[in-house]
């Protein structure tokens, strides 16, 4: 009988989602919504620094790790929730671009809801890109910086990861209720490609 809280807790902890006692940094001086500043929960990459080697889910559940895709150019338009305006009209915008990306870019909308609301959106939308959820611990949102601890969302980016497997551009949009520079995504891609 001992043992059972133990296990208990074992089975309860799986992967990225065990608790810990490390406290991540959090920073206040990168995103706003009207109401006032938000909190960004965890290191915030900077151009330069290489890609947390960090898992997604398909809308089918399964494992998406973004390691294994180094050696590709990778393009990651990073939503709150895929069922808002402005979240779907960045998806819509980066998914209309995916043609003046270096060719084989892997091109993702990530977002914290639930994979079977990112299929429903891609499918009713007729979006080409790929999704890729962060509900299940959160561990995407942390390694990037994009937790935001007010809401439990992730907070609006794009990224271009070059097949280094180094961030080659970020924008961490300030005022969340607003859209990234698709030009300049656009640009930063064709830049960390050589073209």
């Amino acid at each position: 009988m001992r043992t059972l809280p133990w296990l208990l807790f074992l089975a309860a902890c799986s992967g990225n989602s065990c608790p810990t006692d490390d406290k991540l940094p959090e920073r206040t001086d990168l995103i706003k919504r009207s109401a006032g500043p938000l909190t960004l929960v965890g290191k915030t990459l900077d151009v330069g620094d290489v890609m947390p080697d960090a898992m997604l889910a398909d809308g089918k559940l399964a494992p998406i790790q973004l390691g294994s895709l180094k050696g590709k150019m990778i393009v990651l338009s990073v939503v709150p929730s895929i069922d808002t305006r402005v979240c779907e009209t960045q998806t819509h915008k980066v998914n209309d671009a995916m043609a003046q990306f270096p060719a084989g870019t892997e091109v993702f909308t990530v977002s914290r809801d639930l994979p079977f609301a990112q299929t429903r959106f891609a499918e009713e939308a007729v979006v080409k890109m790929r999704m890729g959820s962060d509900y299940h611990g959160g561990a995407f949102g942390k390694a990037f910086g994009l937790d935001v601890k007010e809401t439990g969302l992730l907070a609006r980016s794009v990224w271009v990861i070059g097949p280094d497997g180094k961030v080659a551009y970020r924008q961490i949009v300030e005022d969340q209720g607003t859209e990234p520079d698709y030009e300049a995504l656009i640009a930063a891609a064709k830049r960390a490609a050589g073209a």
